[in-house]
């Protein structure tokens, strides 16, 4: 009696497992219906499982709850099939925010810990270009021979030199600018206009309590480079000026939504349409 009982806790929680990665690829193809109605009742039933949390990160639309989410994941299962997975929305989370040194620290975890994840190239290129935005060129250069000797077969040379030419070329430019004009009358000639009429309607309205944010900036050029992207690409972007004590930072922004569902619904388009991550975030 006890095997048969063991043996269909056993077969329960493997459909379960099996269920759940039908799920989360559903959710990762940009449909979330499926998840939306059978989460809650595989989270009551299995409310520490490392997939059922990966899921529910997920399906989380703000960006601070998700990142809280996969916290928990990486924490708890760090050697679970989605640990590398919840270390990069984390990183993504902090680089999107601005937060550099913070993206820096989860992003480092990747080589030492998942050093064959599908993320690991990214990774790696998000880790030295948070140091190098952040002030540690130096730092950024020791890790990049650290990286040439453990993966030879990736191109780090290359990946260092351009994000480091990018980096300085941005700074020249954004030098330039200010002796030409005037720090508060920077503007752009002509911006690009949104090709979708959805978009623009979006951006005509100054008011609501949540945008998206791709990115903060402590250069206003690569700010401009990524509202062009997005604009280009049919959706309208603004930048915004973040204070951080005695450091401003230029996030760029889409859109402005009464809920962060609304706000949601357009990140999924975006990371399917342009592969960017974006986070929702509060309007102050």
């Amino acid at each position: 009696m006890r095997l048969i009982i063991y043996i269909n806790i056993i077969t329960s929680f493997l459909l379960c497992q099996e269920h759940l990665e039908i799920l989360i690829q559903d959710v990762l193809n940009g449909s979330k219906d499926s998840a939306s109605i059978y989460l809650p009742m595989i989270e009551k039933q299995y409310p520490h499982n490392p997939n059922m949390l990966f899921l529910k990160g997920l399906m989380e639309i703000n960006g601070k709850a998700a990142m809280r989410i996969f916290v928990e994941l990486y924490n708890n299962h760090p050697t679970s099939e989605y640990g590398d997975d919840a270390v990069m929305k984390v990183a993504e989370f902090y680089y999107a925010s601005g937060l550099y040194i913070q993206s820096a620290e989860w992003l480092k975890k990747m080589p030492l810990y998942y050093s064959r994840s599908e993320h690991i190239e990214r990774a790696i290129k998000l880790f030295l270009n948070s140091l190098i935005v952040s002030g540690h060129r130096d730092t950024a250069i020791f890790y990049s021979k650290v990286f040439k000797k453990q993966f030879p077969s990736m191109d780090v040379d290359g990946k260092i030199n351009k994000l480091l030419e990018d980096h300085e070329y941005s700074t020249l430019v954004s030098i330039e600018k200010t002796k030409l004009v005037p720090y508060n009358t920077q503007k752009l000639i002509n911006p690009p206009k949104s090709s979708s009429p959805i978009e623009a309607e979006v951006d005509k309205r100054s008011s609501g309590k949540y945008s998206l944010q791709s990115g903060a900036f402590s250069l206003k050029e690569n700010a401009e480079k990524q509202k062009i992207y997005l604009r280009n690409g049919g959706y309208s972007a603004r930048i915004a000026e973040l204070y951080r004590k005695t450091k401003v930072l230029y996030a760029v922004r889409i859109g402005y939504f009464n809920t962060s569902q609304e706000a949601g619904k357009l990140s999924n388009k975006i990371k399917s349409n342009l592969d960017l991550d974006t986070i929702v975030v509060t309007n102050k």
